[in-house]
């Protein structure tokens, strides 16, 4: 039996793949710094005879298994950057890189994409058609998923379907959940200055106080998800910073503050974005100050396709047995750069659960104590390599 096979073929690298991850994790590189992480996974490929091309998009890797000059390929994607937090896991295999860490499992998903590379090189003259990997840079920051696009990568030969996933620290190891449709929202980034005029604090009456009205713009603005949208369109509208001031015996003549907006129809996201300038702007007006506003558009909702995400569910409940494939009862508010690559080819990106039942402290994406269960990485080879080839199949 196939499955029966390639679960051998996990299981016997499984120590290899491991490896791999925990060099990963102990030598992590931010977004748009990932040369020595590009270098690391591009010998590996050198030493499977997998041909790629570096410096795709940035510090990318484009790898073909396969033919290369086939009619069609299927995709899969793994990011490969980390954060600007300082690690607190007192692993062995902790980060060297003091204040940078692999807290949200990038390099779990660079290791398993390692690993299905080295199982389907094994079987590539079985291939009906090619298999694109994509080694993504800068998922956390800048989105590294458009400039690869962008320099080519869904083309020569096209990409016709193409796959994902993220690591799930809210879901036990062995267990996968799949979304029909949003799986998570699309990111703005807001940058508010109120200008206002200081003056002493003890003769409030002869300046605007800045804080005064920021302060009241916090509040109106957190009006406009309940009074803007219906109760049924999920938004996430959050002020994460406020900075103003500079004594304290002097009204702050100018505040300035910054926040997110999380969206999953873009119509929506228009709506707010307009409601945003028009709540702050006169709501600063009413405090004898003016508001100045920036707005940023950046990810796209992640959308999956109905029929590829059906397909993947077939594979995983084969594989895995249907009590461990979940259907997302709703999707996420946080975003993933993986949306550019689903606005130009029909795909799918599931979550791999990655916590054990007596792990010591809860674990959670971007902590300084995540520390994924590396059994999950046996479950994503075995997901992608089975993925790829049910791809493979339906679009011969």
């Amino acid at each position: 039996m196939e499955i029966d096979k390639i679960r051998g073929e996990v299981d016997q690298i499984y120590e290899d793949v491991v490896a791999l991850r925990r060099h990963l994790h102990m030598h992590p590189e931010l977004s748009q710094q990932e040369e020595q992480t590009m270098a690391f996974v591009s010998d590996y490929l050198t030493g499977l005879n997998i041909p790629h091309q570096t410096n795709v998009g940035g510090h990318g890797i484009v790898a073909i298994i396969g033919d290369p000059k086939a009619s069609f390929a299927v995709a899969i994607r793994a990011d490969m950057d980390a954060l600007p937090v300082l690690e607190q896991t007192g692993l062995p295999y902790a980060s060297q890189n003091p204040g940078v860490m692999h807290a949200c499992g990038h390099d779990v998903h660079t290791a398993i994409l390692m690993g299905t590379a080295r199982v389907l090189k094994g079987m590539e003259s079985e291939l009906p058609g090619a298999v694109k990997l994509f080694f993504q840079p800068a998922e956390e920051k800048g989105g590294g998923a458009k400039p690869m696009i962008e320099a080519g990568c869904l083309q020569d030969p096209p990409v016709k379907r193409v796959m994902g996933l993220h690591v799930d620290p809210a879901a036990p190891v062995g267990k996968v959940t799949f979304f029909n449709g949003p799986r998570s929202a699309s990111s703005t980034t807001l940058h508010i200055t109120i200008n206002g005029r200081s003056c002493h604090g003890a003769q409030p009456q002869t300046g605007a106080d800045a804080i005064l009205a920021g302060a009241h713009v916090v509040t109106a603005l957190q009006q406009v998800v309940s009074r803007s949208v219906a109760p049924t369109c999920p938004v996430v509208l959050t002020i994460g910073q406020f900075n103003g001031g500079t004594r304290h015996n002097i009204v702050a003549g100018k505040v300035e503050m910054s926040g997110t907006l999380r969206t999953l129809d873009l119509a929506v996201r228009d709506l707010v974005k307009e409601r945003i300038h028009q709540v702050a702007e006169d709501t600063a007006v009413m405090y004898g100050a003016t508001a100045d506003v920036e707005i940023h558009d950046g990810y796209l909702p992640v959308i999956t396709d109905l029929a590829a995400t059906q397909r993947m569910m077939e594979v995983a409940k084969e594989a895995l047995g249907a009590e461990n494939v979940i259907l997302a009862k709703e999707p996420v508010m946080t975003s993933e750069d993986f949306c550019f690559f689903l606005d130009e080819v029909p795909g799918t990106f599931f979550d791999l659960g990655t916590t054990a039942l007596d792990c010591a402290w809860p674990q959670t994406l971007h902590n300084d104590h995540f520390a994924p269960n590396e059994s999950c990485i046996k479950t994503g080879i075995l997901l992608e390599v089975l993925g790829a080839l049910a791809f493979l199949k339906e679009c011969e």
